[in-house]
């Protein structure tokens, strides 16, 4: 996605379309798997062990959400850290970039659920609560809202962030994520649902903007293309893959558990290692694949919203299953690469168009003159 504000690198665009499709894979393997396996309703207590690396990618697929938070944090600090911030810019254009779309899925929940309703979950959805469990429930329209809540959570924390990196140096964003980890560390003996306060929380999700923004500053200090960043995409390529498989392997995303203290960090950590090779390898991608990875990185965030509400079409029509094979992970791949994917880019493609595009022509510049940094 272009901006005034920073330098455009399409390979982030790359990995936004890639966490955006991947966090289908996600929900649509996890739903239709646990329907054919089982016959009832989705129960994440039945968590599936991977059979490999790479279906483990798309069993810990929530990943991608992590992605997404990581490259926040990576964002904002490359074309934040040397300049000064327009707050009320940076705050007018975040509101332009998340909210038309999101707003509008909102009211549409609203009038699929119109029993949900109630004024004090529509102004807890409205001003950044909608990860709470007392905001609108607009069934598959508002299904991924938590995580734009705990997204806006960090953009109202992020003008302080840059202001101590300035003033105190990159090595408080690390006693930040020691802080963080303690917090947890306690919530745990307290007895406290980790996985409720890690995974949807930006109680356990700070550490990833913090990361993503250890990374940015690191690749305006740092970075250039070369053979041993594009050595980096491969080893962090293998140890993202590796890392989910043995995270699966102990029970991945189903656990409530001591993991949950540090797995936020730990994935964060990888991330950030893979990312900064990635933006190095893509140099040699041929001119259409980068094209189409582009495109995708652009719809994004309408990938993002509108991916749930087609899966649960699909899986209310029983539609789900028009091809059958043998392993029903492989069943729920085959149905939504085939035909819920196509669908979820060509409804994505008329919401950027027509919703978020015309609210994004009006964002403006909010960083202003380079400064010194801390």
């Amino acid at each position: 996605m272009k901006s005034a504000n920073y330098q455009y690198i399409p390979a982030l665009d790359h990995l936004r379309g890639f966490a955006a499709i991947l966090v289908l894979f996600f929900h649509g393997g996890h739903f239709i798997t646990h329907e054919i396996s089982f016959g009832t309703a989705y129960d994440p207590s039945n968590w599936f062990k991977a059979a490999n690396p790479f279906s483990a990618l798309v069993i810990e697929g929530h990943t991608a959400v992590s992605l997404f938070f990581v490259l926040s944090g990576f964002i904002f600090t490359v074309g934040a850290i040397e300049k000064k911030l327009d707050y009320f810019g940076f705050y007018r254009n975040r509101i332009l970039r998340t909210y038309p779309l999101f707003v509008f899925f909102l009211f549409l929940g609203i009038l699929a659920y119109p029993e949900n309703f109630n004024v004090e979950g529509l102004l807890k959805s409205l001003f950044f609560l909608a990860n709470s469990d007392s905001a609108i429930n607009g069934g598959a329209f508002t299904f991924v809202f938590w995580s734009i809540a705990v997204e806006w959570h960090f953009y109202l924390l992020f003008p302080a962030l840059i202001w101590l990196v300035r003033t105190k140096g990159w090595g408080y964003l690390l006693g930040l994520v020691c802080c963080f980890l303690v917090i947890r560390l306690i919530a745990y003996f307290q007895n406290i649902s980790m996985r409720e306060i890690s995974y949807w929380s930006i109680i356990g999700r700070i550490d990833q903007f913090l990361i993503g923004m250890l990374a940015g500053i690191y690749y305006r200090a740092k970075f250039k293309t070369s053979k041993w960043f594009d050595s980096l995409a491969i080893i962090g390529l293998v140890i993202v893959l590796s890392v989910l498989y043995v995270f699966n392997q102990f029970g991945g995303g189903g656990l409530n558990n001591h993991i949950w203290i540090y797995w936020t960090t730990i994935e964060a950590a990888i991330w950030a290692v893979f990312i900064l090779g990635y933006l190095s390898i893509t140099r040699h991608y041929p001119i259409l694949l980068n094209k189409i990875f582009i495109a995708l990185g652009t719809i994004s965030y309408s990938i993002y919203l509108t991916h749930f509400i087609v899966l649960d079409f699909f899986m209310q029509n029983d539609l789900d299953r028009i091809i059958l094979i043998e392993s029903p992970l492989g069943t729920a791949v085959t149905n939504i690469l085939l035909f819920i994917l196509p669908i979820v880019i060509v409804s994505s493609i008329f919401t950027y168009y027509f919703i978020e595009k015309p609210f994004l022509q009006m964002r403006k510049d909010y960083v202003r003159q380079k400064i010194k940094t801390g």
